[in-house]
């Protein structure tokens, strides 16, 4: 049997990282889903989930180069720790307030950009640690499995969520959140690494995330990879954060159907990680380019068929396959990153890479905020918002064929 598993879970260690990591991701797409319904609850403007699209992703710009840095200096393992710990604390307040009615829809904002400046600590120490759990030859297997754990959660998690806020409300789903986190603490603790790997000698953080700047611009396939991350995820992922508001507004659903669309962008995000968890992704540079055409594309036909039809299987079909596209590309690129990335560098290059995640909930920002203006002036009732993200979809079109066309740095990964 064991000849069927990846070759990263044939590390016993590794194994453990990964069950917990199932549970830690669920706990954060429960968190997602929980801050974007309550706001939309509290606050039905599409400017209003833009707006904490910004507080969840600033904190995590500004800070995580320094994270990455701090994670190639410290014990990356009581990192985690501790910021794990901090996020309970801060799900527990966020259950209470909401729970008694404390909340207003600003007070979710403060609350998602302390637990944004919390994960810019968090994830570069995480997604540096866990190469040193498995031997070299098979850590293309283990980002692929790490990733999966992510990917994976995003199909259960949102219809998870939202079956819990429909039978017993948002306070239950953020403390059962809590719990998941708690399990993830106690696998956790019981991995050990295989090395030990060289941290930072003279210097300082500050100085650290220096260094590490100036290596991505001396590196330029990273310095490709890592611009076109922050494209990537600032015009082809702000659909997942407003889906809430489509859901509400455009196709009249509550949260199971809300669920549903979301629970379709995770099977699609999982296939990825499914069909290249033995061996890796053979050519990068094909799979990223790719991605982001057939990302661009279908985010189009999404915002198309949504403003005519809101059919909801047609959307979530659609949906998958954007799903699959940006799996693909985040797969792609964190395979490189691990694998090509100089071992004294890794957290620092994680850290900008994480960085690039918060362009997610920035994207949403510009498209909340640009949808309501075409609403306004277009005289339509929500769907400025449908053809903002149709916008963003022409964006990532242009820019696959381009990078296929005419970059060669790529060829180098």
């Amino acid at each position: 049997m064991m000849k069927f598993l990846p070759e990263a879970l044939r590390s016993r260690h590794f194994t453990i990282y990964f069950i917990g990591n199932i549970f830690s991701y669920h706990a954060v797409q429960i968190f997602i889903f929980a801050e974007s319904w309550i706001v939309h609850e509290l606050n039905e403007s599409p400017e209003a989930l833009g707006m904490l699209g910004l507080y969840a992703s600033l904190p995590t710009i500004i800070f995580n180069v320094f994270g990455g840095a701090v994670a190639d200096r410290f014990n990356k393992k009581l990192l985690v720790f501790i910021a794990q710990l901090f996020q309970v604390v801060i799900f527990i307040i966020f259950a209470f307030s909401y729970a008694n009615g404390f909340l207003e829809y600003w007070h979710v904002y403060i609350i998602a950009a302390i637990i944004s400046f919390s994960t810019a600590f968090e994830l570069p120490a995480k997604m540096s640690y866990f190469p040193s759990l498995l031997e070299k030859i098979n850590l293309s297997s283990g980002v692929v499995v790490d990733l999966f754990a992510w990917q994976g959660t995003r199909v259960i998690a949102p219809l998870i969520a939202g079956f819990i806020f429909a039978l017993y409300g948002g306070s239950f789903a953020l403390l059962f959140s809590c719990l998941l986190i708690v399990i993830f603490i106690v696998l956790f603790s019981t991995t050990k690494p295989l090395y030990y790997p060289k941290k930072s000698g003279d210097g300082n953080p500050i100085s650290d995330a220096f260094d590490g700047l100036k290596y991505i611009y001396q590196n330029k396939p990273m310095l490709v990879l890592l611009s076109l991350s922050f494209l990537v995820y600032l015009s082809g992922y702000a659909y997942l954060n407003m889906l809430p508001y489509i859901g509400v507004q455009i196709f009249k659903v509550g949260s199971k159907g809300t669920g549903l669309l979301m629970t379709a962008a995770g099977i699609g995000s999982v296939l990825p990680t499914i069909i290249f968890s033995k061996s890796g992704i053979p050519n990068k540079r094909l799979a990223i380019c790719l991605s982001m055409l057939f990302s661009g594309l279908f985010l189009i036909l999404f915002a198309g068929s949504s403003a005519v039809y809101q059919y909801i299987p047609l959307a979530a079909f659609i949906i998958l396959i954007i799903g699959f596209a940006n799996s693909l590309y985040a797969t792609s690129v964190m395979s490189a990153i691990q694998i090509y990335v100089s071992e004294e560098f890794r957290g620092r290059v994680v850290g900008i890479f994480v960085m690039s995640f918060s362009f997610m909930s920035l994207g949403s920002l510009w498209v909340g905020t640009l949808g309501g203006f075409l609403d306004k002036i277009l005289l339509t009732e929500h769907f400025g918002v449908l053809i903002s993200l149709m916008l963003g979809g022409v964006i990532l079109f242009l820019v696959g064929i381009t990078m296929f066309l005419f970059n060669t740095s790529l060829k180098k990964i």
